[in-house]
């Protein structure tokens, strides 16, 4: 790869660097009136944990550019800059540089700055300007419309990445511009109803420029600092500095290891590339001495060895598990998942992710045994799976019931296990006679060995469900410290809500209203018991509000968890909040629990609700009541409800998922 560092005239006889040297990038933040103190080192992290750059961050770019031949240490800089103009010193010596080949960045708010500096204007090409916008913070799919460029030829769709998208950016001075991707802007959280640009490129002078508008983290607002941990986004911005700095943009060299972001959102390593100690037989209580073998960084199973599967030694109940692998010519293999080890086969209990060369085995032409495809339930939907000998990226969801099947960026499978529909598949299949086939609520990951050459690397796992070392207590059991409260008409907190010497929040019911967290909450695990009074038994009405959004009023839009009594578990959709669920259960705003799962009025149960992107699953005592999807993921406020009868509620404690 060749690296451009002749960025100024003066340094144009120097001789570009071999490909083993990083790019040397200059970030450059200091003012912005977004929270610049948090993305400028940010984008750094990105940059240095993809193992590419050498990164330098100026908090000072008016002395910076001024200085003499210091912009000529540089490939590229990426501008996290919204503030006043540098001068006439720094000005020209920027302009010279992206004149002589200087790659730039624009992040975000950059494209706010210096209105009425006609070149910098020039190299944004669409900037926020008079009637420029955005609606809410929220998730939104960014899609790619031009995959004939180095950033995006290989990039998958953004999908539900949390974020601001900006609408109606202006266009000046007739320069010309490519775009590369899209994002609808949804009316329903404020937008334009049209696709609006989210990554564009050009050329001024002999410079590159990747703009992107993404990127939003407001000032001292913790949760929108989600758009920067979306590794998605994280690609993005390597990619494109890449691109600006050198023209291209060269395969991740990052193998079987986490990230700072990765780390941070709780994946684990379940393969180093060194030792098998996350895996052992199944049924046995090592790793197979014979037909497995670890293979420069891959872990292989080898045809025709009988060493049979592998399994990971800890079970997994709500998981994500990406994994890349590659198989030989013909060869037909599956990740199975859930799987209970109480069976003769893997395949009696674990549902399977096929890992298949679609190109020359004969089941590959079937979509139901094809790449990626609920082996024998649930056909693959169309995609795009690279020849035998080359690497694929996989990945499995498993959400309560909710399992999705992801394929190269492209989500490929889409179900809900255990629904009637799920029975009916299994019914019709050879899995009929297996009562526990897909019926285990956590077991364990299984690599199976199928006959065939197949090697897996970049193997990782994070749970989604509680884990009680990453929680924390939304309530201390002594105050209301961190919530607050809306009760009509102008109702006192202390005659509504009161706290006993045991720990326990007692609300009396009247008037109706909520207490709500001060803060918000994009993606968690929340449990709480919660019990009506237990000397009077009498039922009674209450329910938790999540992502509840917008103004206080009796009822604010948000999914209501409901905990009326007989009823606990049922989803109650408040001011048309987007989401879907089983349209078989619902009725108008409501969607009714598939059971009732409930102790005698005046004891104490237990509620779990996983909310994570677009899906809310609720547990009442251990057992999957209902779920929701394409639910809108935005931070909002938690809330517990005052509706009529007095409740209580305790051990009220939050897991944060990424």
């Amino acid at each position: 790869m060749q690296v451009l560092l002749a960025v100024l005239a003066v340094l144009a006889s120097q001789t570009a660097p071999a490909a083993a040297e990083k790019i040397p990038v200059l970030v450059a933040g200091g003012a912005n009136n977004h929270w610049w103190q948090r993305t400028t080192p940010s984008l750094a992290e990105i940059l240095e944990e993809s193992g590419k750059f050498a990164v330098t961050t100026t908090d000072d770019p008016a002395t910076t550019f001024a200085t003499p031949g210091e912009l000529g240490k540089y490939a590229a800089v990426v501008l996290d800059y919204n503030g006043p103009r540098w001068g006439a010193a720094a000005e020209e010596g920027f302009l010279a540089a992206v004149e002589s080949g200087l790659g730039v960045v624009v992040h975000h708010a950059a494209n706010n700055a210096f209105e009425g500096w006609r070149e910098y204007e020039e190299i944004c090409a669409l900037l926020w300007r008079a009637g420029t916008g955005h609606g809410r913070f929220h998730a939104f799919d960014v899609k790619i419309t031009d995959r004939d460029h180095p950033i995006t030829r290989d990039l998958p769709d953004l999908v539900a990445h949390p974020d601001e998208l900006y609408h109606r950016l202006v266009h000046l001075h007739g320069t010309s511009y490519r775009v590369l991707a899209t994002a609808w802007s949804d009316p329903e959280t404020g937008g334009t109803g049209k696709d609006e640009p989210m990554i564009l490129v050009k050329e001024w002078g002999k410079g590159r420029i990747f703009h992107t508008p993404l990127g939003h983290v407001w000032p001292e607002d913790e949760a929108t600092t989600v758009s920067h941990r979306d590794p998605a986004f994280r690609e993005l911005i390597v990619r494109g500095t890449e691109w600006a700095a050198s023209g291209d943009v060269t395969p991740a060299v990052r193998v079987n290891t986490l990230t700072a972001a990765e780390a941070e959102a709780g994946w684990e390593l379940l393969f180093d590339g060194k030792s098998t100690d996350r895996w052992r037989g199944y049924q046995q209580d090592s790793f197979p001495a014979r037909g497995w073998e670890i293979d420069g960084d891959a872990l292989h199973v080898i045809a025709g060895a009988g060493s049979g599967d592998v399994v990971t030694r800890d079970e997994y109940r709500d998981f994500e598990f990406a994994f890349d692998w590659k198989v030989s010519a013909g060869a037909n293999s599956g990740v199975m998942y859930r799987v209970s080890e109480d069976y003769a086969s893997p395949w009696h209990t674990g549902p399977e992710y096929q890992v298949f060369d679609d190109g020359s085995a004969a089941d590959g032409k079937d979509p139901k045994t094809s790449a990626g495809a609920l082996y024998a339930l649930i056909a693959a939907a169309p995609h795009l799976v690279r020849p035998a000998g080359e690497w694929n990226a996989g990945r499995i969801l498993l959400v309560g019931n909710h399992l999705e099947h992801w394929l190269n960026g492209v989500r490929v499978v889409s179900a809900e296990m255990n629904d009637e529909h799920w029975n009916g598949l299994v019914t019709a299949s050879k899995f009929a006679p297996m009562p526990a086939f897909g019926r285990e609520k956590a077991g364990r990951i299984d690599l199976q060995d199928h006959g065939y050459d197949v090697w897996y690397r970049n193997l990782k796992i994070r749970r989604l469900d509680p884990d009680t070392a990453r929680e924390t207590a939304l309530f201390d059991g002594q105050s209301l410290a961190g919530w607050t409260h809306h009760l009509e008409p102008e109702g006192k907190l202390a005659d509504v809500w009161s706290v006993t010497p045991e720990g326990v929040l007692v609300c009396r019911g009247n008037p109706a209203g909520y207490i709500r967290t001060e803060q918000d909450f994009t993606n968690y695990t929340l449990r709480l018991q919660w019990r009506f009074d237990p000397v009077t038994k009498q039922a009674g009405n209450s329910g938790v509000l999540l992502r509840m959004i917008g103004p206080d009023q009796v009822w604010p839009r948000s999914v209501e968890a409901q905990l009326q009594s007989g009823a606990a578990g049922d989803f109650w959709n408040i001011e048309e909040f987007p989401m879907q669920a089983v349209h078989a259960r619902t009725n108008g705003r409501n969607t009714k629990a598939t059971a009732v799962n409930e102790n005698p009025v005046g004891e104490w149960n237990q509620y779990e609700i996983t909310v994570w992107h677009g899906h809310v699953v609720l547990r009442v005592n251990g057992q999957i009541l209902n779920q929701a999807w394409d639910c809108l993921e935005v931070p909002g406020r938690i809330c517990l409800q005052s509706e009529g009868a007095e409740i209580h509620f305790r051990e009220i404690r939050l897991m944060p998922l990424r």
